[in-house]
């Protein structure tokens, strides 16, 4: 999912969870322990579970609504656990899942019913809706062919054998599924509530929003705050301990500092420069602090759509002279305060394919080329081979790229020294007013480069390396990388279910990804800082999906 709301600063991942101290006795304790204040740093976009993008946006729905699984986490490790799935069997081919449904209600006292999880899966591969996420279904029977118009609703592998039973056939085996089930975009719909609306209206209108959830919306003030109800209609509504929640919007760090500094937090969950500021929560013996692997990876994105305003960006060489400018030490110094990683590979370290750790397994891709290009003349050569390749002039001072920003995003500043000082071309930063504006550039291609970021939906490097996938629905905002022979690659993986070797084939894809087609440029990596009042129980923070899950949390 995208890190944030635009994931143009994609660089620093910030999710507090803030619980506001009671006062005047022990009728004020008990409220305040009821009582749940959380602060991010943008609104949602959309509450449609099939249109959901971003981080901000899971960390939401996954209070309100609920799919098959929940995810836990504990030191770091993600497990799944059983929600509105109460059992499940998987048949001996690995292909057919069946699950059998507890009997859940609605907000509104409506049952939910497997048939509703059929319609969020054909909804999602609509493609009259073009949802982004659509692609994440496509190891179910069908669903690929429904997508891209070559086949029909009806051949989709998803069906409600009854009221309480829901069945899903895959094309192939498919051994990382199950993690997928966990996402938000296969939670259930309401049909009959959404199309009284429409689509369109459905994103935001919170209104006519009924819940399966914990928590179900009682209000929302865009750049305000949104409160969060406890659901009694909820299943298990007698774990969830929190009767209000209450998630205030602001990306003004002093805003976030006070209440960080004014012992008033009761979680902190942070990566990036923000993090070196939070470190002075350990003197507080109230409070706990503990880092875990980040499953997150910021990086540069290279317009491919059409070159960029430079027309130069469609070309290999160029692409691979400015990845291999950028020195990822100095960016997370810079960008980050030190508090993330350099990363020399796409997928974070997090990610295990079954029992191997993938980038042990992979290794950092980028860096025989690094080691390779280790000079400014080397590298302004290498710029120069593009120039001459698309017939253009090979004086780099003529050279001047854009690179959209949006306004607190220091990347700019940082790649335009970079870039002119070992590369001997010019870079122009383009810094958007807004969210709007900047939007409306990046999809009129008014950019040759932006920064951008992507947190895993799941445990397996399909999760990002399935991004670049030509029919993929994310593709088109990470710059428009489009390789049929990385299609057919990827899609070679849809047959194969031996760890070894869907290992194989996933380094194939990163390494033609990064060091053939220089697609894409990937610069640090996060290491997530989690500090947490020592009152406050089961608080979860996943690696994958959601930044946390309170649901179960409580306070002493």
């Amino acid at each position: 999912m995208k890190k944030h709301l635009l994931v143009t600063t994609g660089l620093t991942a910030l999710a507090l969870t803030t619980l506001l101290a009671g006062c005047g006795g022990k009728k004020a304790s008990a409220t305040a322990n009821q009582t749940l204040n959380l602060v991010q740093v943008s609104d949602p976009t959309t509450v449609d579970v099939n249109d959901v993008r971003n981080a901000n946006e899971f960390n939401i729905l996954n209070a309100t609504q609920e799919g098959l699984f929940r995810v836990t986490s504990k030191n770091g490790h993600d497990d799944l656990k059983l929600a509105q799935a109460k059992s499940y069997k998987v048949s001996d081919d690995g292909k057919v899942y069946t699950f059998k449904l507890r009997n859940s209600k609605w907000s509104d006292g409506k049952d939910v019913t497997a048939q509703q999880f059929v319609d969020s899966i054909l909804r999602e591969l609509n493609p009259k809706n073009a949802f982004a996420y659509a692609s994440m279904a496509y190891d179910i029977k069908g669903a690929e062919a429904y997508n891209t118009k070559k086949g029909s609703a009806d051949a989709v592998g998803a069906k409600a054998l009854d009221k309480h039973t829901l069945q899903l056939t895959l094309t192939n085996k498919t051994p990382y599924f199950l993690k997928k089930l966990a996402s938000v975009v296969f939670y259930p719909v309401r049909l009959d509530k959404i199309n009284k609306v429409g689509t369109k209206k459905w994103k935001t209108d919170w209104k006519d929003q009924v819940y399966n959830g914990a928590y179900t919306m009682k209000s929302w003030k865009t750049n305000g705050k949104i409160v969060l109800t406890k659901n009694p209609k909820f299943w298990n509504a007698k774990k969830v301990n929190f009767k209000t929640v209450n998630v205030t919007t602001t990306e003004k760090d002093a805003t976030i500092t006070s209440l960080l500094q004014s012992g008033q937090l009761d979680a902190v969950l942070t990566s990036g420069a923000n993090a070196a500021d939070f470190n002075k929560l350990t003197a507080n013996k109230k409070i706990t602090k503990r880092t875990q692997a980040g499953g997150s990876t910021s990086f540069v994105v290279f317009n491919q759509h059409t070159g960029g305003t430079s027309k130069l960006l469609k070309n290999a060489k160029i692409r691979q002279a400015l990845s291999l400018a950028i020195n990822r030490s100095a960016y997370n110094k810079a960008i980050n305060g030190g508090q993330g990683e350099a990363v020399y590979s796409f997928v974070p370290d997090s990610i295990d394919v079954n029992t191997t750790n993938y980038h042990d397994y992979a290794g950092n891709l980028l860096t025989p080329a690094l080691k390779k290009f280790n000079t400014n003349a080397k590298l302004q050569q290498l710029f120069q081979t593009g120039l001459k390749q698309l017939g253009r002039d090979t004086n780099l001072s003529k050279v001047t790229l854009t690179y959209l920003s949006s306004s607190n995003d220091d990347t700019g500043t940082f790649l335009k020294q970079q870039f002119e000082s070992k590369l001997g071309i010019k870079l122009k930063v383009k810094t958007a007013p807004d969210d709007a504006s900047f939007i409306a550039d990046r999809n009129d291609n008014q950019y040759d480069l932006l920064s951008n970021g992507w947190t895993g939906d799941y445990d397996d490097p399909s999760t990002f390396l399935n991004l670049w996938v030509s029919t993929g629905g994310f593709q088109k905002f990470f710059g428009g990388y489009d390789s049929p022979d990385y299609d057919k690659l990827y899609a070679s993986l849809a047959t194969v279910s031996n760890t070894k070797q869907r290992l194989k084939i996933y380094r194939q894809l990163e390494q033609r990804l990064l060091t053939e087609d220089y697609g894409v440029a990937p610069v640090t990596g996060e290491k997530t800082q989690i500090f947490t009042n020592k009152q406050l129980k089961n608080f979860q923070t996943p690696v994958f999906g959601p930044n946390y899950d309170y649901v179960y949390a409580s306070k002493d």
